[in-house]
């Protein structure tokens, strides 16, 4: 009996067209420099050199950053921790959205105000309105952080063409010059995100129809209260809960909400209009002013004026005919004009790595001495890694890519792994390259940097896995070690300390902030919190009588709490477990 020979696998990639996105003028090839896979596998380049396993991405490349900004768009954890925005873009509030209004009386505001999207937020300022489509421009980050730092950055250069730290408090001057600067494109607001996202609205009498006006408790009442600002501290009981901090508690709750991926879903965005300050082309004098500083102080204040001037002339040509009835796209919830849905497509690729990078830098990071899961068993160590890696670029492993013999003398550098390098970095983009010519600005930019990233994601994997496969490791087999090996697991350990560096680096140059999280997990009377304005105190917050005082535009007490810039916990906002159910801890 003879045996028959298997047949080897097959992977069919099928790319889903739609005909309402796609005209008449689709080319017939390519005009990508990258090829396209075709029914029996990927074509592979010859220029090997662009594939090269050992260079990284420029160190002035933010296509990983344009990339996670946009995979983060609306999501309030992300835009918690990195808290100065650089996205602007325009969308849309579909019709049958529930906005609410508090304040302290039933009489619809006549001039520009603020509306929250959940009510939990509205409670801080205690309406409620249900609005028909409306026109919004959104700033990412912490837009709504009244505070020193850079969280109003991109807002200050829309309305004044300049920063103004000097005004980060006046938020009547911001709302108004704002609404003014917006009537020439028919904008109704701009969304904007603090402990939860608001809207500043413009006009409350277009646009939106009251649902429901009512009067509710307020959380604010003082005991034997005898006239304004007198109140018997006597009948005041131990330890109380200011209101305020109580309400917090639920405003951040809400904000919880829509923590991660698909965040905040009640705004529909238009990233065909995307305007990102991480693009190096459009802004190029920030380059400069990013250069050795750790993201998380990145602002957009080192503009150049040039540089403001090609902002506003970018803005009056992406809201000039925004609006109009092609963008009825929005307001229905379908992708783009072009017919790509670039935050799925992002997302996609997030799904695939976030959580198998997470256990690969576990796993590697126990051949750390310091490490809570340290394991001297090198060879087990090793071959889990591998076992990863295998997992994340198995649909890319082709058949012929395989590593020199030990005894052919060839030369045992990683080149040979390449194709895998280059079909795994493209497989998500190049079906899109025959429709470039239907993209707009935003979008080349916004598959520029999916490439970047899906790029060095694969670079390193690729990298790593193609040095196992290398020296003789295959899960789930007996080691077989090279003959440089001589059989010493110990000589594993350099190995391993390498791709640790390298799965690190990585991790630390893409900064998804899902990865931030409260370690260990925190208890079912927990919650986990990300330090977000306007709490950075290191001291209860004083017990005020809410009718007086100054509490600012919105309703807050402004420069109470402003936050130490010494403050580490300010620069640097880390995640921990605080009580969820009362008694309530009042340091967030």
């Amino acid at each position: 009996m003879t045996r028959r020979r298997a047949a080897p696998l097959a992977s069919l990639v099928l790319l889903g067209l739609s005909t309402s996105a796609l005209g008449a003028q689709i080319p017939l090839l390519s005009s990508s420099p990258i090829a396209m896979p075709t029914r029996t596998g990927p074509l592979i380049e010859v220029d090997v050199g662009r594939w090269n396993l050992s260079v990284g991405p420029s160190v002035d490349s933010t296509s990983h950053l344009v990339f996670d900004t946009v995979a983060s768009l609306l999501q309030h954890w992300p835009n918690t921790r990195y808290r100065n925005g650089h996205n602007i873009i325009p969308g849309i509030v579909p019709v049958g959205t529930l906005m609410y209004h508090g304040r302290g009386t039933q009489e619809i505001p006549d001039k520009p105000d603020w509306v929250a999207t959940d009510p939990e937020h509205s409670r801080l300022f205690c309406a409620n309105f249900e609005p028909g489509p409306l026109k919004i421009l959104y700033f990412d980050g912490s837009s709504a952080a009244k505070m020193q730092g850079g969280s109003m950055d991109t807002q200050d250069h829309v309305a004044w063409k300049a920063t103004r730290p000097d005004w980060v408090h006046n938020e009547r001057k911001r709302i108004v010059d704002l609404c003014n600067w917006g009537k020439r494109y028919q904008l109704d607001g701009f969304y904007r995100m603090e402990m939860d996202f608001e809207i500043m609205l413009c006009d409350f009498q277009s646009g939106i129809q009251l649902a429901s006006s009512i009067q509710l408790n307020s959380e604010f009442n003082f005991p034997n209260r005898t006239g304004p600002g007198e109140i018997i501290a006597a009948d005041i009981p131990r330890n109380p809960i200011p209101p305020p901090l109580r309400i917090g508690y639920q405003v951040l709750q809400a904000g919880a909400w829509h923590n991660f991926y698909p965040g905040e879903s009640r705004l529909k965005l238009d990233l065909t209009r995307l305007i990102s300050f991480y693009d190096t082309d459009t802004f190029p004098s920030l380059v400069q002013a990013r250069s050795g500083v750790d993201r998380l102080q990145h602002r957009t204040s080192g503009i150049s004026e040039k540089d403001v001037q090609v902002l506003h002339e970018r803005l009056d040509e992406v809201l000039r005919d925004f609006g109009n009835p092609q963008d009825v796209h929005l307001a229905q919830g379908s992708a783009s004009r072009s017919g790509v849905d670039w935050r799925t497509l992002y997302q996609v690729i997030v799904d695939r790595y976030a959580d198998r990078l997470e256990m690969l830098q576990y796993i590697l990071n126990s051949t750390d001495p310091t490490a809570e899961n340290y394991s001297q068993n090198h060879t087990q160590t090793v071959d889990n890694a591998m076992y990863r890696l295998q997992l994340m670029l198995t649909t890319y492993a082709l058949r012929t890519a395989r590593p020199p013999t030990v005894d052919t003398g060839v030369d045992k550098g990683l080149s040979w792994a390449s194709p895998v390098y280059q079909y795994c970095a493209t497989t998500h983009t190049s079906a899109l390259y025959p429709f470039k010519s239907s993209f707009t600005k935003s979008e080349h930019l916004l598959l520029s940097a999916l490439e970047g990233t899906n790029r060095e994601i694969c670079r390193v994997l690729v990298r790593l896995w193609a040095e196992g496969k290398q020296v003789g490791i295959d899960p789930g087999l007996p080691f077989q070690p090279s003959d440089d090996d001589h059989g010493n697991s110990d000589n594993w350990l350099p190995m391993l300390n390498r791709w640790r560096d390298e799965v690190n680096g990585l991790m630390g140059w893409l900064g998804w902030s899902l990865w931030l999280k409260c370690r260990p997990v925190c208890g079912m009377e927990e919650t986990c919190y990300l330090p977000t304005w306007p709490w950075f105190k290191t001291r209860p917050p004083a017990i005020k009588d809410p009718f007086e005082g100054d509490f600012g535009a919105a309703g807050h007490d402004m420069h109470d709490n402003e936050p130490d810039p010494d403050n580490e916990e300010w620069r640097n906002p880390l995640p921990r477990c605080i009580r969820h159910i009362e008694p309530f801890d009042w340091r967030f």
